[in-house]
C-alpha cells in the first residue's frame, strides 16, 4: 500500500485512453478548490481548538470528505472517478456483495490463466480503496474459479503447447476450441478496472462538469 487505506493498481487500457484521462484536469482542479471552499466552513474551523479537539476536528472533515467521494458528489481526483466507476461496474454484475477469503493459489505471481489482458497498450497507474480491490480480485476469482482449474488441467494435457494460430495448423482445433471456450469464462481485475474508467468517463464526468 501506498497510503493509508489504498492499494496501488495498474490499469492496461486501449490506446488513446490516457489522453482523454488528462484532459480531465481541469475538472478535478474545479473540485479540489470546492473542497476548500467547503473546508473553509466555519463548522470545520480549527480556530481556538487544541491539540486532541483540533485533531478531531480535522479528522471529522476527512471523514466527511471521504463520503462526499464515496457518494459521487466530490470527485476531485483520477483514483475516486475509477473507484466510483469500479463501483458502478461490479454493482452492474451483482458482485458488490461479500465474497470468501481469496485462497493462496489466487496470489500467486504471474497471470491467471486464460488471462486475455495482453494487448493493451497503455498503463494508468491507480491508487484505490483496499477494500474494493479486494472486492475485485475476490470476485474476478472465485466466479472463475472453476474455468481456471479446467484450464490448468487442459495445460496438463497439453504441456507444450501454446494458444495460437500455429497451434491450430498442427491440427489441434478442438483442443484450442476447449481453451478459448474456458478462457472466455475467466474475468481478470484487468477487465474491471478498464470497465471502472469507461464507466467513470461515461457516467460520471458528465454529472461533475
Amino acid at each position: 500500500m501506498t497510503e493509508a487505506g489504498t492499494i496501488p493498481v495498474t490499469a492496461r487500457v486501449a490506446h488513446g485512453t490516457k489522453e482523454q484521462l488528462q484532459e480531465l484536469k481541469p475538472v478535478f482542479a474545479d473540485e479540489r478548490r470546492r473542497a476548500r471552499e467547503m473546508r473553509g466552513e466555519e463548522r470545520w474551523s480549527t480556530e481556538g481548538l487544541r491539540g486532541r479537539e483540533a485533531a478531531g476536528r480535522r479528522a471529522e472533515w476527512l471523514e466527511h470528505r471521504a463520503r462526499l467521494r464515496d457518494r459521487g458528489e466530490l470527485v476531485d481526483t483520477l483514483d475516486v472517478l475509477v473507484a466510483l466507476g469500479v463501483r458502478a461496474e461490479l454493482a452492474s454484475r451483482g458482485w458488490d456483495v461479500d465474497w470468501p477469503p481469496l485462497p493462496a493459489e489466487a496470489l500467486l505471481p504471474g497471470r491467471w490463466p486464460g488471462s486475455r489482458d495482453g494487448g493493451w497498450p497503455e498503463k494508468v497507474p491507480l491508487r484505490l480503496p483496499a477494500g474494493l480491490v479486494t472486492t475485485v480480485w475476490s470476485a474476478c476469482w472465485h466466479t472463475s474459479a472453476e474455468p481456471i482449474a479446467q484450464l490448468r488441467d487442459w495445460r496438463d494435457r497439453h504441456p507444450d503447447a501454446l494458444p495460437t494460430r500455429a497451434f491450430r495448423s498442427r491440427g489441434e482445433d478442438q483442443a484450442l476450441d476447449e481453451y478459448q471456450r474456458l478462457a472466455a469464462q475467466v474475468t481478470t481485475a484487468g477487465e474491471i478496472w478498464r470497465a471502472g474508467i469507461k464507466r467513470g468517463l461515461m457516467d460520471v464526468v458528465p454529472t461533475v462538469k
